[in-house]
């Protein structure tokens, strides 16, 4: 129970900018039951990307599982790519159970979670996301990289086996904890990771996404990729947008010098 109007007035907020995106989930049960853990939290929007089938949302076990949660929920549909669910996003944190050669810089649950809901405390109304994979075989390499931080939950190794939705209800359990103790902590200091400029922002998802495509197009067109061999610029690149982290200005410049090298190609 949220201890007075106030504090449910600065919590609530920031719980609704939160997005639970599940990809590609085989399971109409497994929909639910993650709905029905984010709703016992406070968390209300649930997205499913690349459903295997379109109409898994739609089914009865959806509804049986979710325990009555879909009644809380303000949003829950199919989006037809990881892409689109996190349109508009500036943090977005992947799962999953196995170290990847290429992944965004990794952090522990408590970690990220302090992380998200530090951002979610700044100023402005930016969104982030928790991102989970299909029961079978999580994340793909790619959607893990579209991504800016990875995380692994820290569980018995001699049985690691964690339904999709018992990790979801962890998650949202630690990120609560988080943003309840990032709203009752004072005002932020202004941000130092913007080198002093009280309007920088980190770009958002679609922003660092539209450089890495207009990057590897020029990269092309200057026959620096061979798109018949292109190696693994495609996931170094990725690394270093994640590593480094990306800023607004800084992804309109670049986008601003590789266009000047588009013109002179013509």
């Amino acid at each position: 129970m949220e201890k007075s109007s106030a504090e449910c007035n600065a919590f609530q907020p920031l719980l609704c900018r939160v997005r639970w995106v599940l990809v590609s989930p085989t399971h109409a049960g497994n929909v639910g039951a993650s709905a029905r853990a984010i709703a016992t939290m406070g968390f209300s929007r649930l997205l499913v990307a690349a459903p295997e089938d379109p109409a898994l949302i739609d089914d009865p076990q959806v509804q049986t599982l979710s325990a009555g949660a879909l009644e809380h929920l303000t949003e829950m549909r199919n989006t037809a790519s990881l892409e689109e669910a996190l349109f508009g996003t500036r943090l977005q944190l992947a799962f999953t159970a196995r170290p990847r050669e290429f992944e965004p810089p990794r952090r522990t649950l408590v970690e990220a979670a302090h992380e998200l809901a530090n951002a979610l405390c700044q100023e402005g109304q930016d969104e982030v996301a928790l991102v989970f994979g299909p029961e079978r075989a999580g994340l793909s390499n790619a959607d893990l990289m579209r991504c800016s931080r990875v995380c692994g939950l820290d569980v018995n190794p001699a049985f690691s086996s964690l339904n999709l939705s018992q990790a979801v209800q962890v998650a949202a359990y630690v990120l609560r904890d988080a943003l309840r103790a990032a709203s009752r902590a004072p005002a932020a200091p202004a941000r130092t990771d913007g080198l002093g400029r009280p309007t920088a922002k980190p770009a958002a998802h679609e922003q660092v996404e539209g450089l890495h495509a207009h990057l590897m197009r020029v990269a092309e067109q200057v026959g620096a990729l061979d798109p018949q061999a292109p190696g693994r610029m495609d996931d170094r690149l990725r690394r270093l947008w994640t590593r480094a982290g990306v800023w607004e200005d800084e992804a309109q410049m670049l986008r601003g010098v590789l266009t000047a090298i588009e013109r002179k190609l013509l």
